[in-house]
């Protein structure tokens, strides 16, 4: 019979507690507002609610937050302003939390007091997420052989832990540290670790924060910073320093971090010429001699140390393929005038003794009394082709020269 009635009592208990319908298991984020839902299904018409009753499960004992009467109201027992009934009624007396606290997760109990059968309730299981404060900064470094952390990521305060991961162009490797803090946060710090060099310096690495409490993961970018000595080169040297050019100049330029702040010029022949001038990292010379052959020598200098560029320079003397181009067109104006002069002597005589011959041929025909007979009608052509050779006797012609032609047609009656 003692059996029987217990296996009532348990059946009465869980009949009663599914008319209470909760969220089982409820996450919520610090600082945003949570929503505890409590409804009462109620199909008996001779069942009354006396009371609804929220409260916090602890121990040595339980933390009343809530009470809703139907006759007198709602109160308060843990008198905080963030918790209130969001228009409570004996069918519903869903509890609002605005803002959550990391101290809030916990289990929760709704109860309710329903006369005649008694007190019935329903659990809710709360867990509190915290998103994570995360920040990426640069560690400054100098270019070197050892592997040095150049980027450090930190989620922090983040419950649960955060996940932290890097998108990087530069090869490496990932250091994580996780802090354990007593309030039941976590934080994280990642470094990302390369062995630098100039080349690093500038490239923009990304740190990407995922969590639980976040809608989407934190991409979070930062640009390297590798500290090196200048690396030097020298430009304005374009192989065509010929003897007498003027106003020529070369430029240093020093890649450094950070940038270089002097510049020293030098030879490895000797002291500067006098008509050089040094302007930083320029130099300018006014007029190309002989004394500007020779390896010119740049030295940049920045915080972390020095660095050297050199450049060799030889001094040509006047273009020859320019010079050859210009004799040769010298000497063909004189040769096509002097060969017009004796084509034209030629023509000239070739008249002459034709109208010689036609005399004698006449006085020969005269004597003859042969008929008249027309006169005869000569014509002369004559055509000079000249091509002329440069200094080295090649046969090219230079920009498309063309060839030297003389053209002389005489007709005689």
């Amino acid at each position: 019979m003692g059996f029987v009635l217990i296996f009532q009592l348990a059946l009465s208990t869980v009949v009663a507690a599914q008319n209470i319908k909760v969220d089982e298991f409820i996450t919520g984020n610090v600082g945003e507002e949570l929503m505890l839902p409590c409804h009462f299904i109620n199909n008996d018409p001779n069942l009354t609610v006396v009371q609804v009753t929220w409260l916090k499960k602890a121990e040595p004992m339980n933390q009343n937050l809530a009470v809703y009467n139907p006759h007198h109201g709602t109160s308060y027992p843990a008198e905080s302003k963030r918790i209130t009934f969001k228009d409570p009624t004996s069918q519903n007396c869903t509890l609002i939390i605005n803002p959550l606290a990391l101290g809030d997760e916990g289990l929760y109990s709704c109860e309710v007091n329903a006369f005649p059968t008694g007190k019935q309730e329903s659990q809710t299981n709360l867990t509190v997420q915290v998103k994570p404060t995360s920040d990426v900064l640069a560690l400054p470094t100098e270019a070197g052989w050892l592997e040095a952390p150049v980027a450090n990521c930190t989620a922090a305060n983040g419950k649960p832990a955060a996940d932290v991961t890097w998108i990087v162009k530069v090869p490496g490797n990932v250091t994580s540290t996780q802090i354990e803090n007593p309030n039941g946060t976590v934080t994280i710090i990642s470094q990302y670790r390369i062995v630098p060099t100039s080349n690093d310096n500038g490239e923009i690495v990304t740190c990407v924060v995922s969590h639980r409490a976040l809608t989407d993961p934190v991409n979070l970018a930062v640009t390297l910073s590798v500290r090196y000595a200048p690396e030097v080169t020298i430009t304005g040297y374009d192989g065509n320093w010929h003897l007498n050019r003027p106003k020529v100049s070369l430029k240093c330029i020093a890649k450094a971090n950070p940038p270089a702040t002097s510049y020293q010029w030098k030879r490895t022949t000797g002291p500067l010429p006098d008509d050089v001038q040094v302007q930083g990292d320029h130099l300018f010379i006014k007029q190309v001699d002989y004394s500007v052959n020779g390896t010119w020598v740049c030295e940049a200098t920045n915080a972390i140390g020095k660095g050297e560029g050199d450049i060799e320079v030889l001094v040509r003397e006047l273009d020859s393929l320019s010079a050859g181009m210009a004799f040769g067109s010298i000497v063909a104006y004189i040769v096509t005038a002097t060969v017009v002069v004796v084509l034209f002597a030629a023509v000239l005589l070739t008249v002459v003794m034709v109208k010689k011959r036609r005399r004698i041929d006449a006085d020969i025909k005269t004597e003859a009394i042969s008929p008249p007979q027309k006169a005869s009608q000569i014509t002369v052509y004559a055509t000079l082709n000249l091509n002329v050779l440069d200094g080295a006797n090649s046969p090219r012609r230079e920009n498309g020269d063309p060839e030297a032609t003389v053209y002389a047609d005489i007709n005689i009656n």
